[in-house]
């Protein structure tokens, strides 16, 4: 095991459970004499600080001189992972496997090939119970050396089974290699270019994704690769803005997984991700009702499972319902009722804010901001903006910094300091301006914004009305009406000059 950073090493102590300490203390007793628990000891001290001091560590840890902390750190780190190891395996069947296959070993080493054989034999059930393809090839393989090495009297029938099943097995191992690789290049795209802008990107995306599919038939697959199939459908259109096609595909993953409980019961947070895309999809297409009834369907599941959840499952279902809640009050303009789901986020963003990347957290302060703005809380939604757009790392989702400043600009707009409005738009010009893939959104309303600091009072409906035009035209066009998902300059342009709440507007849609 290598010597675990301390951070690291600090935040696996902190992400345990009360259950998985006391587990730990038990495990760590079991297995090592009194006088070599100074590992125990540290685990003590940092359970009780709230952040990592080496000083102050060294300054608990009597006896422990400085040069000796790294080995202690990276013994405790292993014994830590040795002792969720224990209590993880009868919760993750891939683990329960992996145990069985060290046991065969184990037995085989020690001349015990027949039964090694009955030990792998259990474990193939198991790999067929739970379409775990890659180790079911693993378990074959053994039981091809054994065969041809000792005398198991298993007949030659055996052996030629072993065959015939291991080349029905790497025909699925193969499929769901190609398929998997399919999906993680487009999600891989995703991540580096964003959705497509161009006739020219839809273009070439469809061309690579339809050679991807030329050997691909959809009823000669297996559940785990269909699985992959359909993710790769759901990246495949969520990158052309098919938001339509992705809720289909995102379905009949979620309906094939229920349809196979074992493979829920295998990797739950791949359920919960089916959810999410299909509440995501839901939300661009302004499904409401649809959005309210998977929305349901996902807490309940959540809330009747929630004990058996790990600590990743539990922070992915946080992300995904929570944003889900916002997207709800988002889509049916209920700003009114956003605080109590706010203020619930906000305290799991903070119990998670460990594990959660920057990326997670700016699109929820984005969400948040959003919902005070509709609520006319423009103090609170600024002071969320202001996270998004301080933060020191301006790359990071270019277009939410963009649609951050944009809504920073409306907010000040709303509370009539025209100085800060004025001066605001002035400080934005330089980040606007080096950017290199202009947002159409962005240049509309930026122009607008520049024409209403320089234009009387009474003149600003007209300009309103000349830029609610051109986003209007702008919305038809489907590589960026996307944009209106996250920042709904419509609905804020009509709502100003028609003198109506935001939330009357988009109710009305």
């Amino acid at each position: 095991m290598p010597i675990a950073k301390s951070s690291e090493l600090f935040s696996l102590v902190k992400s345990l459970s009360k259950a998985e300490k006391r587990n730990f203390k038990l495990y760590a007793g079991r297995n090592h004499k009194q006088g070599q628990l100074k590992f125990i000891e540290l685990f003590d001290v940092l359970e009780k600080a709230k952040t990592y001091d080496e000083h102050q560590i060294l300054k608990d840890l009597k006896g422990v001189p400085k040069r000796k902390l790294v080995n202690l750190k990276r013994h405790l780190y292993t014994q830590i992972l040795n002792s969720l190891r224990v209590i993880t395996v009868s919760k993750r069947p891939n683990v329960e496997l992996r145990g069985l296959i060290d046991y065969a070993y184990i037995l085989y080493d020690k001349a015990f090939y027949i039964e090694a054989i009955k030990i792998l034999d259990k474990a193939k059930k198991h790999a067929e119970k739970y379409n775990m393809y890659f180790m079911h090839l693993t378990i074959i393989e053994f039981e091809k050396r054994i065969e041809s090495r000792h005398i198991t009297r298993s007949g030659q029938d055996k052996a030629y089974a072993l065959i015939e099943e291991s080349a029905k097995i790497n025909k699925k191992v193969s499929a769901a290699t190609h398929l998997s690789n399919l999906r993680t290049h487009l999600h891989g795209r995703y991540l580096q270019n964003g959705h497509c802008r161009s006739i020219e990107e839809k273009t070439e995306l469809e061309a690579f994704f339809e050679s991807g599919l030329q050997e691909v038939r959809e009823n000669e697959l297996g559940p785990v690769e269909k699985v992959y199939l359909y993710q790769s459908y759901v990246w495949y259109n969520h990158i052309l803005l098919d938001f339509r096609s992705c809720l289909k595909y995102a379905e009949k993953w979620l309906y094939l997984l229920e349809s196979e409980p074992e493979m829920i019961d295998r990797d739950v947070d791949l359920y919960l991700r089916a959810f999410h895309y299909i509440l995501s999809s839901c939300f661009h297409l302004r499904e409401k009702e649809k959005l309210n009834t998977f929305l349901l369907k996902v807490e309940a599941f959540r809330k009747s499972n929630y004990k058996r959840f790990n600590q990743l499952s539990k922070i992915i279902s946080f992300q995904y319902v929570h944003s889900a809640r916002l997207n709800k009050i988002i889509i049916h303009g209920n700003f009114e009722d956003g605080q109590q789901v706010i203020s619930r986020t906000l305290k799991r963003i903070r119990k998670y804010q460990l594990n959660l990347d920057a990326h997670r957290i700016l699109v929820f302060y984005f969400k948040i901001a959003w919902i005070y703005f509709g609520n006319k809380n423009y103090a609170k939604s600024i002071f969320y903006l202001n996270k998004i757009v301080n933060d020191e790392l301006p790359k990071l989702r270019e277009d939410l910094q963009i649609y951050s400043r944009l809504m920073f600009l409306m907010c000040h707009y709303e509370l009539g300091n025209y100085d800060m409005f004025k001066y605001s738009i002035k400080t934005f010009k330089p980040y606007f301006k080096k950017l290199e893939n202009a947002y159409p959104l962005q240049e509309i309303t930026q122009a607008t914004f520049l024409k209403l600091a320089a234009a009387p009072k009474a003149e600003h409906k007209t300009i309103m009305k000349n830029a609610l035009t051109q986003l209007k035209v702008l919305q038809e066009n489907s590589f960026y009406n996307v944009s209106f998902t996250y920042l709904d300059v419509i609905s804020w342009l009509e709502a100003k000059i028609t003198d109506r709440a935001l939330s009357e507007i988009i109710r009305r849609f």
